[in-house]
């Protein structure tokens, strides 16, 4: 006569053990898939140029006066910018991004150290740096690798002797390659 919970048998000692190991088998399994999708999505969430940590974000903030100061000295200029795009000769090639400044007058504003910061929405960990080349008095050009339709914004930082001026665009890139301006930030 045997107890109730003790094993008497081979077969029974055999079937419990193969209990045990499948029940720690779907256990660990568990635990391991769990590991498995918490490292993809780590992987996925550093990865992705969709998702971006903006660099020196603290710096930003704790000079957020300065460069209220700066923007305000330079809207004070009154200068306009005018951004347009020329389509690249061929896939090889990248298109030129054709930068105008014009001071309150109207009139362009050569002899500048042009420079921008690029990127498209969708892609804000890809920043492109860009240094303008003047072409003719208050017109600049830079080659660019934009190749992708939607929501670009382009960030221009322009210096010389009438100035500082900066200012944040934003242009809309249509599949036809077709640039359209959309209203100016500071």
């Amino acid at each position: 006569m045997s107890v109730a919970g003790t094993i008497t048998t081979d077969a029974e000692q055999s079937a419990e053990t193969l209990a045990r190991w499948t029940w720690c088998g779907v256990i660990f399994s568990f635990l391991g898939l769990q590991i498995l999708l918490s490292s993809v999505a780590v992987f996925l969430a550093t990865s992705d140029p969709s998702n971006v940590i903006v660099e020196g974000y603290y710096e930003q903030a704790i000079s957020w006066d300065q460069q209220r100061q700066t923007q305000a000295e330079s809207d004070a200029l009154g200068w306009k910018s005018v951004v347009s795009l020329e389509a690249a000769p061929d896939i090889l090639q990248k298109p030129k991004l054709e930068l105008s400044l014009l001071n309150q007058a109207g009139t362009p504003v050569g002899n500048s150290q042009v420079e921008g910061l690029l990127f498209h929405h969708a892609r804000a960990g890809d920043v492109f740096k860009i240094h303008f080349t003047e072409t003719r008095p208050g017109h600049y050009a830079a080659l660019v690798p934009i190749n992708k339709p939607g929501l670009w914004e382009l960030l221009i930082a322009a210096s010389g002797n009438e100035g500082t001026f900066q200012e944040k665009k934003q242009f809309l890139l249509k599949p036809s390659g077709e640039l359209k301006n959309l209203q100016a930030q500071h």
